[in-house]
């Protein structure tokens, strides 16, 4: 297997009559699109240090107040992926899906995700490449998780990557400083001139990553809600749309994606190794058990995006016959029921590291592995019902207790978190345990922590009315924003959602 990497010079040569000035002016006064040329040019012209900073600067600021049009938008996209390595794949291959969550708490899906779908069989083998990033703020990142698994190396090479794909299945990896370093750059500028939140500038940074990895397919997790950088439906719905337009222009084809809810956290635990023990829980199968009533969210989202990731790598058959996206999540189920998708799990993680001797008993054994030294537990003392647990306040605590990070860099702690025994619906009476915060740093602390999360979940008397499932809307190319209810055996009814349009 090969990688592509395209210099700037060789993305188009930089024209001597690229005016800086006039291109954030005429950005500034929306006198019209830029040309994909000129796009070219600027963005090769910032990589070779031609542009200074302060001009690239104005550029972003004016973005943010007169958006890309969507051609503009992917063509950005496109200068991101090809102003580093692109990785190739060999021909003839199984097809290649990649997955994208948005960020949220307790979101460790791609640990379940990857080597289930390489595990599935049902339309062939498939291939799951996945660059995945660390935490930052009040979401957590997939690389932390996995990095609680003593050995576990998240930065192979590109060769390496490829590697392990070809002969696991599935390799979930950090982005090196060579996939996409104008992203790199911009990003970071972005960060200290308030023009993070630009829709076109948004959707240019994640999908340049997955275009440079160069998957055939992806599937999107676009998260909204308490715990989302998108705080309503119809915000990530434009997200959703924006990523998928710039996905299938850019050859990712199809680019699906999902809208779901991130109002509470996701599953049981929140926090590195507690999430990765959550996940073993689940890859060893036996779905129904009440061991897993917890995790019931989790494993909806997981079998859904399992299901969609498995029905766009079909490939044309002699009769024209497919299975139906139903038919692909009841496979995704059946594998996951049955406790296969561990072995993968296991093989991803020898391939990429991990120590023999702690990953036989980490898988063997999870609940053994040892916690922080800390523990603060909140006993119910009278009966009630939950009606919220908010994510965002559940995410800022565990980075309170050094689960997570507040500056890029920051080491975090592998056995620090936060762990919950109810769910947002579950009645609960005197004596019950609702959640024990971890923490390495003092008994005074980790009981500070677990009382900023009393003051936040909300209790009363009365039931809450039911919760739909987590999983509200699929956007497409050609369909747009459709509601989406999952298949009956996953959860009931549909959730409520008033402000997204279909």
């Amino acid at each position: 297997m090969t990688t592509k990497h395209t210099t700037t010079s060789s993305i188009t040569k930089r024209a001597t009559n690229l005016n800086p000035v006039e291109m954030i002016a005429r950005r500034r006064e929306n006198r019209r699109p830029d040309t994909d040329e000129e796009l070219h040019q600027w963005i090769s012209g910032y990589v070779d240090g031609q542009i200074p900073d302060y001009q690239m600067s104005a550029w972003l600021m004016a973005v943010c107040f007169h958006p890309l049009t969507p051609r503009e938008t992917a063509t950005l996209t496109q200068c991101y992926a090809q102003s580093g390595v692109t990785v190739s794949w060999p021909q003839p291959r199984p097809r290649l899906v990649d997955k994208h969550s948005s960020g949220g708490v307790g979101d460790k899906i791609s640990l379940v995700l990857a080597p289930l779908v390489a595990t599935c069989d049902l339309v062939g083998q498939v291939w799951v490449p996945m660059m995945a990033g660390r935490g930052l703020g009040h979401t957590g990142g997939t690389i932390d998780k996995l990095e609680s698994l003593v050995g576990y190396r998240p930065a192979l090479s590109v060769e390496e990557f490829q590697k392990t794909v070809q002969d696991v299945g599935c390799s979930i990896v950090c982005a090196t400083k060579h996939i996409c370093p104008a992203d790199q750059r911009l990003y970071a500028l972005r960060d200290v001139t308030a023009t993070v939140k630009s829709l076109p500038l948004q959707t240019a940074s994640i999908m340049s990553k997955k275009i440079a990895e160069n998957p055939d397919s992806i599937v999107l997790d676009v998260k909204y809600g308490n715990g989302a950088f998108q705080p309503t439906c119809l915000d990530a719905q434009k997200l959703a749309e924006s990523m998928v337009s710039v996905g299938e222009a850019n050859g990712l084809k199809p680019t699906t994606a999902f809208l779901t809810n991130m109002d509470h956290p996701i599953g049981c635990a929140v926090g590195n190794w507690l999430e990765v023990r959550e996940c073993i829980d689940v890859l060893k199968g036996n779905l129904d058990d009440s061991r897993l009533r917890m995790s019931r969210d989790l494993i909806t989202l997981v079998l859904v995006q399992a299901g969609q990731m498995l029905y766009q790598s079909q490939t044309s058959t002699a009769n024209n016959q497919k299975y139906s996206l139903e038919q692909c999540i009841k496979h995704a189920y059946t594998v996951l029921d049955s406790g296969r998708a561990l072995a993968k799990f296991r093989q991803m993680m020898l391939a990429q590291g991990a120590d023999p001797a702690f990953l036989k008993d980490a898988l063997e054994f999870p609940h053994d592995v040892p916690l922080a030294s800390f523990v603060a537990t909140w006993t119910c003392q009278s009966s009630s019902y939950i009606h919220d647990i908010p994510a965002k306040t559940v995410g800022d605590v565990s980075v309170m207790v050094g689960a997570g990070r507040t500056v890029a860099g920051q080491e975090v702690d592998a056995k620090a978190g936060i762990l919950f025994f109810k769910k947002v619906g579950d009645a609960v009476k005197e004596g019950d345990v609702l959640v024990k915060v971890y923490s390495n740093q003092s008994q005074e602390q980790a009981e500070e922590a677990l009382q900023c999360i009393k003051d936040a979940v909300r209790t009363e008397m009365d039931p809450p009315t039911p919760n739909g499932p987590i999983i509200t809307h699929r956007v497409t190319k050609e369909e747009g924003t459709q509601p989406f209810i999952p298949p009956s055996y996953l959860t009931n009814g549909a959730w409520q959602s008033k402000d997204c349009a279909s």
